[in-house]
């Protein structure tokens, strides 16, 4: 999958008017994700995801702090500050750009991140919206 396929699927998930805004909001989601989880969790996820992308799992600071439903959700909106994206938004990005995650993701490596992730944050890997077929 390429970067722009990814972005179409953040958009159509998180109803974003611009692919521009589903950039903005995909990437502080994977930053907020890369925080989430181990160093070693993080590599394997980016190895999944679009180059372009890949960077800003790998580059976060992987604390693996198992943020809960509403910790995640608060570090994304803070992700999001000084952006022209709505902070106050940030659960509907997380369910988008999870959404994207899974579709792209294999079925063994999506288990393997999910097994890292409070399991207050498994629903937003699971009832995936988008098709990855439809892009």
């Amino acid at each position: 999958m390429q970067e722009n396929e990814f972005y179409r699927l953040v958009q159509e998930a998180s109803h974003l008017e611009t692919i521009d805004r589903a950039q903005v909001a995909t990437e502080a989601v994977l930053k907020t994700l890369g925080e989430a989880v181990t160093g070693g969790e993080a590599e394997d996820v980016a190895a999944q995801l679009p180059s372009e992308l890949a960077s800003i799992v790998e580059d976060a600071d992987h604390d693996g702090t198992g943020y809960d439903r509403e910790e995640f959700v608060e570090r994304v909106s803070e992700h999001l500050q000084g952006t022209d994206v709505e902070d106050a938004d940030a659960e509907q990005f997380a369910d988008g750009v999870t959404d994207a995650i899974a579709a792209t993701l294999t079925q063994g490596e999506l288990q393997d991140l999910k097994a890292q992730l409070d399991g207050d944050l498994h629903p937003l890997f699971e009832g995936v919206a988008v098709d990855p077929s439809d892009v």
